[in-house]
């Protein structure tokens, strides 16, 4: 039986080389699953992936823990009974401590501000999702910023510590678990209590800054996207750099984007509206018109069912019994409105979708859709009608 892996990691987060002896090593499917005495290598858990790395040169694909023991799994067997020198990615270590610490807080500030647990954790290469389980609102999300940067810019101190029984009973402290012994606990001074295995920084200084990027309604709840530390430097960059191209494509100053923006998209808003205004009026004109009984069936170019509509709203005022409006479309068949001011359109739409294997319809005095059909084809069936 293989002996529980000293965890490096939850006594000193800090650790970033360090060696050990291969106590086991297991290969499945095509990969080798190595157990060390000790390790620094934070396994997958609590909503955070494990630690990368390399082990003798030899790059760590993955780590899980289970039953107490650590596994690394790697490309390569090692021989039981060797020593070898392990380094810890230390970049990603460290900017998902700082994410973990900074959810820690913002968890903290959630909880003693407004009595929701958080109930939900995950920690993406690029964001940290939390759910907690009450509604926020944008103001409670602002005010919930500002408490988590103060706490960050009082670089309060974490401590790590494991109670006794008797001493676990006597603390509120945040769990999604029922534990009982041998519960770590992250302490941020002032701020948080919570049990949890993941490595943190030593004071909240560390993590820099927090900035919550979004959060929508979850469950009954909250949802929130945050990011700490150098995903929160990464994604100001990439903002930073967004504003400053459209600064120089608008040629309007730092604070004055959105300004510039708005009145752009007022502009083409304005633009749009004449354009669509100019060729429903260029469709009308077009327009060329076929007495069929008591009807009328006009063709117009290169319309969309709005000009069609806006053709029909002219025509149906001339008190015709129905108004049958086409424009042919790039695969050469057209589309169709028919509308009345006073009569159903229901059976007349029926026909002209059975003559021509058309799709569509509408309401009682208004309809529209598709036929595959000449303009021939059309002229004749509803002279026939």
């Amino acid at each position: 039986m293989i002996k529980p892996t000293i965890k490096l990691y939850e006594t000193d987060a800090y650790i970033k080389t360090f060696s050990a002896t291969v106590l086991s090593c297991e290969e499945k499917d095509g990969a080798f699953f190595v157990v060390l005495d000790k390790t620094a290598f934070f396994p997958e858990g609590g909503g955070q992936d494990a630690d990368k790395g390399i082990i003798d040169g030899i790059e760590v694909l993955d780590v899980q823990i289970k039953d107490d023991v650590v596994y690394h799994k790697l490309p390569k067997a090692f021989e039981i009974g060797a020593t070898v020198e392990c380094h810890i990615d230390w970049e990603t270590r460290f900017s998902r401590m700082q994410n973990h610490t900074g959810e820690h807080i913002v968890s903290g500030v959630i909880h003693n501000n407004f009595g929701y647990n958080n109930v939900g954790f995950h920690m993406g290469e690029k964001v940290i999702t939390l759910d907690v389980d009450g509604p926020l609102s944008e103001k409670d999300i602002t005010f919930i910023e500002l408490e988590v940067n103060k706490v960050i810019y009082n670089n309060k101190q974490i401590i790590i510590h494991y109670p006794t029984s008797d001493e676990l009973n006597k603390l509120d402290y945040r769990s999604k678990l029922d534990l009982t012994e041998n519960v770590r606990i992250v302490e941020i001074e002032d701020t948080d209590l919570c049990a949890c295995c993941a490595p943190h920084v030593a004071r909240t200084g560390e993590i820099g800054i927090v900035k919550i990027i979004g959060f929508i309604p979850y469950k009954k709840g909250t949802r929130i996207e945050m990011v700490a530390g150098h995903l929160a430097l990464a994604d100001y960059q990439a903002i930073h750099n967004s504003n400053k191209a459209i600064m120089n494509m608008l040629s309007a100053k730092r604070e004055e984007t959105f300004d510039s923006v708005q009145r752009i998209h007022k502009e083409l808003s304005d633009i749009k509206a004449q354009n669509k205004n100019m060729a429903s009026k260029l469709a009308l004109l077009q327009m060329e018109k076929h007495l069929v009984g008591s009807s009328v069936c006009a063709f117009t170019e290169n319309a969309s069912y709005d000009e069609l509509r806006y053709c029909s709203n002219a025509l149906i005022k001339e008190d015709f019994e129905f108004c049958y409006i086409f424009s042919e479309t790039e695969d050469n068949n057209f589309i169709y409105i028919v509308a009345s001011e006073k009569n159903s359109i229901q059976n007349a739409v029926k026909e002209l979708n059975n003559a021509f294997n058309g799709r569509g319809g509408g309401r009682d005095f208004y309809a529209q859709g598709k036929i595959v059909a000449t303009k021939e084809d059309i002229i004749k069936k509803l002279g026939s009608n």
